[in-house]
């Protein structure tokens, strides 16, 4: 039974539907049924994955005497995924329009289109962390018992908290930094309140035994305390996840609450920051001038392009800080090892993470280029339109390694010369790949990039998992190294080969334009 239009759940079940179609169009737009099968599919894998975590937290929910530390990791890595996610949606909802300057336009409440908005924002929220967690509840559940359940109003708590806390904060920011800032600003933040529990997981895991013994105790004795305060916080959540039905009332009906407190008080505020931001960005592109002048030459002025464009839009380096960010516990695991020499465990890192940089921003200069028919019909050859690009690339990959490089030069520079080595093939692999085979798309969208084609992206990361082989061979003297080189080098032949012509002059061509030959591609425009 479909909701009547026009009322609450008709807007709420509108929005839904898109989210719904976001989701989709991570995979490639593919049917309802394809979805369907990967969901299902991806279901049951993760309820495979998850028969071995139960248990490992099963001592943390039923135990007496067991320590909660586990669990109450886990608990605040959702979280705080949760607020980071909120902040992300309730951004793209504020500057990426869609829909909502027509339903602020039509006869329905502003409040209540505001309300649907963020119902959808927590449905999605919650979507984005129950993947992971609810096979936990299920496998539990059937394991040891409803216990386990537990964790489904815990979750919808969580989701329905963080996300009043993340419309609060972005209506904050966007106040206090001006409509032109916000979006910016609000990116950032949720990108550090996303990776800042996984970074302070890690620095507690690289503290010494008696000190993270210490932060295991404290832990502990605040969620068993009866006081009030921080402990109570942290007590609430630990009880309705292990089954105590007044912890998960208290917590749920608390959830609702806020999120109906912050819709009510922010919902009018939303809407008049909503119409401000549709000024903002008309008046975008009448900004300040960049400071990076055009002079005479081609490659240096297709270079200082790119640059001027990475400048314009900080909230992509926000993106390329989470990949970062999620590749730093790699580097942890090994560092904790008593057996690898810091070398050995810096160096995989750093080759990562230039493989993984190197592909994002090439993307962005090739896939992501705002004016193709431009640079099509400009008199300058191909290759020298991806040389430019391609070291336009190497800068912002080398300022991001400058800093963890001279660390590893000060405990071995020979150490630090073959990684830099490997870093720069490994990030001129990966952006020579997105190179040959542009996948058109909207330059926010990064993180989406795989969406067209998944092929491309599982070999994007093939490439880098061989590079970090190779260097980690390399680095013990081994003549290993030079067989994952071998495997690369025949890649990117294969790959080369078949690029087959489809982007000229580093222009990606438009999803549905017609293959052009080569030898049009500097004199029609595509």
């Amino acid at each position: 039974m479909r909701p009547d239009p026009g009322t609450f759940l008709w807007l709420v079940a509108h929005d839904l539907r898109l989210e719904w179609r976001g989701f989709a169009g991570l995979l490639g737009g593919a049917s309802p049924r394809a979805v369907g099968l990967v969901v299902v599919a991806g279901g049951i894998l993760l309820h495979l994955l998850a028969w071995p975590a139960v248990a490992w937290l099963s001592p943390a929910l039923h135990g007496t005497e067991a320590t909660v530390a586990p669990l109450a990791a886990v608990l605040g890595g959702a979280f705080t995924w949760m607020i980071a996610q909120s902040v992300f949606g309730a951004t793209r909802t504020l500057y990426d329009r869609g829909d909502l300057d027509l339903l602020l336009s039509s006869p329905l409440p502003a409040e209540q289109v505001i309300a649907a908005k963020a119902v959808a924002i927590a449905a999605s929220t919650l979507g984005s962390i129950s993947l992971l967690v609810l096979p936990l509840a299920n496998i539990g559940a059937l394991i040891e018992g409803p216990a386990w359940l537990g964790i489904y109003p815990t979750l919808i708590a969580m989701a329905l908290i963080a996300t009043a806390l993340g419309l609060g904060l972005l209506i904050a920011l966007f106040w206090l930094v001006g409509p032109r800032r916000a979006r910016t600003t609000a990116q950032m933040t949720a990108a550090g309140i996303g990776g800042a529990f996984v970074l302070g997981a890690q620095i507690v895991a690289m503290l010494p035994g008696p000190l993270r013994l210490a932060v295991t105790d404290w832990v502990d004795g605040a969620a068993r305390s009866d006081t009030m305060g921080a402990s109570a916080l942290l007590r609430l959540p630990l009880e309705a996840v292990r089954g105590d039905a007044l912890a998960m009332a208290i917590l749920l009906v608390s959830g609702v609450v806020l999120f109906w407190v912050a819709v009510s008080m922010l919902g009018e505020r939303f809407a008049n920051a909503s119409l401000l931001a549709a000024g903002a960005q008309a008046e975008a592109s009448h900004g300040k001038r960049s400071r990076l002048a055009f002079c005479a030459g081609r490659s240096r002025n297709l270079r200082l392009k790119e640059w001027r464009l990475l400048v314009r839009d900080p909230s992509l380096f926000a993106q390329l800080g989470l990949q970062i960010i999620y590749t730093i516990p790699l580097a942890v695991v090994l560092l904790r090892s008593e057996l690898l020499p810091t070398a050995l465990a810096l160096g995989p890192t750093i080759v990562m993470i230039a493989a993984q940089v190197a592909g994002s921003i090439a993307w962005i200069t090739v896939s992501g280029e705002d004016a193709p028919e431009l640079i099509a019909t400009a008199p300058v050859t191909a290759a020298a339109v991806d040389r430019a690009k391609l070291s336009a690339v190497a800068l912002p990959v080398l300022a991001i390694l400058a800093l963890p490089l001279a660390g590893l030069a000060f405990v071995s520079w020979r150490a630090a010369l073959v990684v830099i080595v490997f870093a720069a093939m490994a990030g001129a692999s990966t952006a020579l790949l997105n190179f040959w085979h542009p996948m058109p798309g909207n330059r926010r969208g990064m993180l989406r990039r795989h969406s067209q084609s998944r092929l491309i992206g599982l070999v994007e990361h093939g490439l880098a998992m061989l590079w970090v082989f190779s260097v980690v061979f390399a680095l013990l003297g081994s003549v290993l190294a030079l067989a994952p080189i071998a495997i690369v080098i025949g890649i990117l032949a294969f790959c080369r080969g078949r690029s087959g012509g489809r982007a000229e002059a580093g222009v990606a061509l438009a999803p549905g334009t017609p293959d052009l030959p080569l030898s049009l591609g500097r004199r029609a425009a595509i």
